[in-house]
């Protein structure tokens, strides 16, 4: 009994489970191809399998060009759509929360953050803890950080 409450714990510490039990990849399968254009069902499916396998997540988007699925956790992803967008996504409670981060060059980056139930149906501002609001800026920001650096590592 007292595994399971600490697990239970340190679970809703780490934002591991949400409040309702929707899992990260549950989510991204259901999602409507129309919010995410560069990727069919079948890329999302496909992007599920490889990491599940401890593969590369690669698969060819819809635009010709590489997309890469770099981390899926219960409650988040992260997609390098092209070398000029990059998708994460969270999960909640029952708010799925999308932030495409547009990267011009090494120093502007623009994200775009929105909000929908765990069905997909869109959201204004939804009511956010002051944690959770924190952990998206702090997303916001490492996406631009993150392209400063791989640009470094190209150089």
């Amino acid at each position: 009994m007292k595994k399971f409450i600490m697990a239970a714990l340190m679970a809703v510490t780490f934002g591991q489970v949400s409040a309702d039990g929707v899992k990260m990849r549950d989510v991204f399968r259901e999602m409507p191809d129309s919010l995410m254009p560069y990727l069919s069902l079948n890329n999302r499916l496909d992007f599920i399998d490889f990491l599940d396998s401890g593969m590369k997540a690669e698969v060819r988007n819809t635009l010709g060009g590489m997309s890469e699925m770099t981390s899926m956790a219960d409650d988040s992803l992260s997609i390098r759509m092209s070398d000029g967008l990059r998708v994460d996504m969270l999960v909640m409670d029952s708010t799925v929360v999308m932030i495409e981060t547009f990267l011009v060059d090494s120093i502007y980056g623009e994200s775009k953050v929105n909000y929908f139930t765990t069905k997909w149906i869109p959201l204004q501002q939804p009511c956010l803890s002051e944690a959770q609001e924190q952990r998206i800026s702090r997303l916001k920001l490492q996406n631009i950080v993150k392209r400063d650096d791989d640009l470094l590592k190209k150089r």
